[in-house]
């Protein structure tokens, strides 16, 4: 998927942010799976270092959108 190739090492929770708002846009994801990338990838969940949880979060973010259409 073009997108998740775009997305890079690293997401911010803004980052996170503006791609769900930007998905939700485009019918790409529906409200109640952004709420659970949300979640998932909040920092409240991902309680490390920054450098370590942009990281994580980028991970956790684009495997969980892989898996989607599953």
């Amino acid at each position: 998927m073009h997108i998740i190739k775009n997305i890079g090492e690293k997401l911010s929770s803004n980052e996170v942010d503006i791609l769900l708002s930007d998905f939700l846009t485009y019918n790409f994801i529906t409200p109640k799976e952004a709420k659970l990338l949300k979640v998932a990838t909040s920092d409240n969940v991902l309680n490390i270092s920054q450098e370590i949880r942009d990281v994580l979060r980028a991970r956790i973010f684009k495997n969980m959108l892989l898996n989607l259409g599953d």
